[in-house]
């Protein structure tokens, strides 16, 4: 929600409107990888005079040309400069992407290089107490729940789990609820909430996934059934974090402030109503 704006500007008001935590960008204006140490000094200083928890870092990380070779090797000094950064920041997440456009399981010798690939980024990662996340896209091998536990399983390594996006799921299969929270099962790192309604035609619209065209919209005024989720959770034990995740943009600060209140008292009520 505030992703083009400084973390002084933004970590005050997220803790004044509820937030415990936030998620940082690997990139400007949040964070700096090519000067990963002075960037999250700076950054975790501001967050937790705040009064805030850093959840995790958001990374652009996991879809190299080539997870084999230099473009492989490159893509792993990245990791490591986010992992040197979280662990300035306390911060106990790092997301990665599941692979480039087009990556598919069904491709195995690809399947299985990406897998090595990973798995050597969650090793990585473990070495500093952080845990890394496959988010849930319609872009790569994780684009529904059943390919994305495919991947895991090629992976397998306990440091690595998933980021469920209920936008991202809707718009990649459909739908989204309890079958995939159950699907992940411990595995299930992260979740992010977010709401958009579907299309019948690309007028209005803000994303298109496979010629099918959604438009995002502030949470509990769409489609995505944020509600049976969390429900799920909830029924499953989950302890981790959730986050608002609004795609929605604003043209002001103070329009994205406004639509920052909104988000957390949908997302607290989500949470009250299915009593996690």
């Amino acid at each position: 929600m505030f992703g083009s704006y400084g973390l002084d500007q933004v970590a005050p008001i997220a803790r004044e409107i509820g937030y415990q935590g936030v998620a940082l960008m690997c990139r400007l204006p949040h964070l700096d990888l090519e000067h990963p140490e002075m960037s999250a000094a700076k950054a975790f200083h501001i967050v937790r005079d705040s009064g805030l928890t850093v959840v995790g870092l958001a990374s652009g990380l996991g879809r190299p040309n080539s997870f084999l070779g230099e473009d492989g090797a490159q893509e792993l000094d990245g990791v490591r400069r986010a992992v040197e950064a979280a662990n300035i920041l306390e911060a106990g997440l790092l997301r990665l992407w599941a692979g480039p456009e087009g990556a598919s399981v069904a491709d195995g010798e690809g399947l299985a290089h990406a897998a090595s690939w990973y798995a050597d980024a969650a090793e990585i990662a473990s070495a500093a107490d952080v845990r890394v996340t496959i988010e849930v896209h319609s872009i790569g091998f994780a684009s529904t729940a059943q390919n994305t536990c495919r991947l895991l399983d090629a992976i397998n390594h306990p440091n690595l789990g998933v980021a469920l996006d209920t936008g991202n799921m809707h718009a990649s299969t459909g739908v989204v609820g309890s079958t995939d929270v159950q699907m992940f099962g411990e595995r299930l790192f992260d979740v992010h909430v977010k709401d958009m309604r579907d299309l019948s035609s690309p007028e209005g619209h803000t994303l298109e996934v496979d010629g099918r065209y959604f438009v995002h919209l502030p949470m509990s005024e769409g489609d995505v059934r944020n509600d049976d989720v969390v429900v799920a959770l909830s029924e499953a034990g989950y302890r981790g974090w959730i986050a608002n995740e609004s795609e929605c943009t604003w043209d002001t600060w103070e329009r994205s402030v406004v639509a920052a209140r909104h988000e957390f008292a949908a997302l607290q009520n989500l949470i009250h109503r299915s009593r996690l």
